[in-house]
């Protein structure tokens, strides 16, 4: 008999699953539990193995998808700190919207 307890295997993430919001020609992002302007993705799979971000409908690149969450996130930093906020602290940015799913998938 022992008294070791085993726990549950931690499920992987579907970090691309988790960015993905409401679909208008294309995704909305969300990181963090917060909108990021200016940003539509396409997912290409599984055709290709590859993100595609849009930024302000002018501008695209594509990443692969284990890439594609990192490049999202540094995107969102940089317009944190060009909108003059704190990139590590989103709860005052006033220019992203916090946005909440109704999947229950939320994982701030």
């Amino acid at each position: 008999m022992s008294n070791v307890t085993k726990l549950p295997a931690t499920p992987v993430r579907d970090l691309i699953a988790e960015m993905k919001g409401c679909e208008r020609l294309g995704n909305e992002v969300r990181m963090q539990g917060r909108l990021v302007p200016n940003m539509v993705m396409y997912d290409r799979r599984p055709g290709r193995d590859e993100i595609e971000f849009s930024l302000d409908g002018r501008v695209m690149f594509g990443f692969p998808s284990e890439c594609a969450w990192d490049a999202a996130a540094f995107a969102f930093a940089a317009m944190a700190v060009g909108a003059g906020r704190d990139p590590l602290n989103f709860e005052l940015a006033d220019f992203s919207k916090k946005v909440v799913s109704l999947a229950g998938d939320e994982t701030e």
